[in-house]
């Protein structure tokens, strides 16, 4: 049963027992509510944070540093989300980071390059290396796995061979990024607006449940998601409004979010990408181009490479060639802790940020605690094991399957 028909039962069974709150349980396991339990946790999270580390954790100070850190794994938790779902995997993801910042911290002291060459040459880094894993995976048939598992290795010592193994310092023009932040005013605006965005898109989809003869409840599919992002944007305002205003990066994320988001959700291109992940045979016989569709998926993530490498040279003032090891076990945690599976077909964009917003309060958490780094290692690497577990039980999986 595909996604589609699945939620289509789902809701015709909510319905036909009768009272919304009574099968709360089961639209939170298998509906339009799926995602609440992980905000939920992450709610939990918090709270807990904020106990341990005696009231700094929930601090306009430190949420604004948390956004900083969030900014890079959201940007690549949606790319890497758009590369699972029709069943791919990226593990290259720290490793061109880091050389994308080291391209983008030499253009500009090194070339002395204007900013915006800077940003271009970077992102156009980005894209060369998005294209190069497109022609080896979706042309010349290699597995995902290995090809960026090979890029992992290959960027890793192109970065050491090109700095001498030596960290660079960029240009301070492009400090800019993170040091922007919009004023007050603006950021209500950009919040509410991205918001209301998202409060449309929520009853446009349920009018179309309706008008489609899917029987859905409007408490599930806009109340409860619409609240729930309204309360989170107001938090967020709160605290930019507080503090400096909302970062620039944190921009970045929205804007990148509400793209992917809707070419997933509202777009022939998104379902295309659900049903190459939930049969790769079945799309080619309907007709999907999948060797166009993996190409532009990559292409795309090429361009977060560069993005998200710019926000890391900006934010450390500085391009160590080793950075960001271990990045894409954090990327593709998140993802999965999203409900992202790693078999393909299925995730969304929405639930792999809120993984990525979980992991890295976990990490920021336990630095406030002064605990060794290699405590975080041990949580990722739980909470990853944990996650995946969780996937296998959700699609029914079970050894040797």
């Amino acid at each position: 049963m595909n996604m589609s028909a699945r939620t289509a039962v789902t809701a015709q069974t909510t319905t036909n027992k009768g009272g919304t709150f009574r099968n709360l349980p089961e639209m939170m396991s298998h509906g339009e509510l799926r995602l609440l339990p992980l905000i939920i946790v992450l709610m939990v999270v918090w709270m807990v944070m904020q106990y341990l580390t005696g009231g700094l954790f929930l601090s306009a100070r430190n949420l604004t540093n948390l956004s900083g850190q969030v900014a890079i794994t959201a940007l690549l938790t949606s790319g890497a989300v758009l590369i699972m779902i029709p069943g791919f995997i990226d593990l290259s993801l720290g490793a061109t980071v880091a050389a994308a910042a080291v391209i983008a911290a030499m253009a500009g002291a090194q070339f002395e390059l204007a900013l915006w060459q800077t940003i271009v040459v970077t992102l156009g880094f980005g894209l060369v290396i998005g294209l190069w894993h497109a022609f080896w995976i979706a042309w010349m048939k290699v597995p995902s796995f290995i090809v960026t598992l090979g890029s992992l290795l290959a960027i890793r010592g192109l970065s050491l061979v090109i700095t001498n193994a030596e960290t660079i310092s960029p240009s301070p023009d492009i400090l800019v990024i993170s040091d922007t932040s919009l004023s007050a005013m603006l950021s209500i605006v950009v919040l509410m607006a991205f918001w209301l965005a998202f409060a449309l898109l929520q009853l446009r989809e349920w009018r179309a449940r309706m008008q489609a003869g899917i029987k859905s409840s409007f408490f599930s599919v806009v109340g409860i998601p619409v609240v729930s992002v309204g309360i989170f944007a107001c938090g967020v305002m709160v605290v930019a409004v507080s503090y400096r205003g909302l970062p620039l990066p944190v921009v970045f994320v929205l804007a990148v979010v509400a793209l992917t988001g809707w070419l997933l959700r509202y777009t022939a291109f998104g379902r295309r990408l659900y049903a190459i992940g939930g049969n790769r045979q079945a799309a080619l016989l309907a007709g999907i181009n999948i060797r166009a569709h993996v190409s532009i998926v990559f292409a795309f993530m090429g361009l977060l490479y560069g993005l998200a490498g710019l926000v890391l040279v900006a934010r450390l003032d500085s391009a160590p060639p080793g950075a960001m090891q271990g990045l894409e076990l954090n990327v593709i945690a998140a993802a999965v802790i999203g409900g992202t599976s790693l078999m393909g077909g299925r995730g969304t964009v929405a639930g792999a940020v809120i993984g990525a917003i979980l992991m890295e309060s976990l990490s920021n958490g336990m630095s406030l605690m002064n605990l060794p780094s290699a405590y975080q290692s041990i949580t990722v690497g739980l909470v990853l094991l944990f996650a995946v577990y969780a996937d296998m039980r959700g699609r029914g999986g079970r050894f040797g399957d």
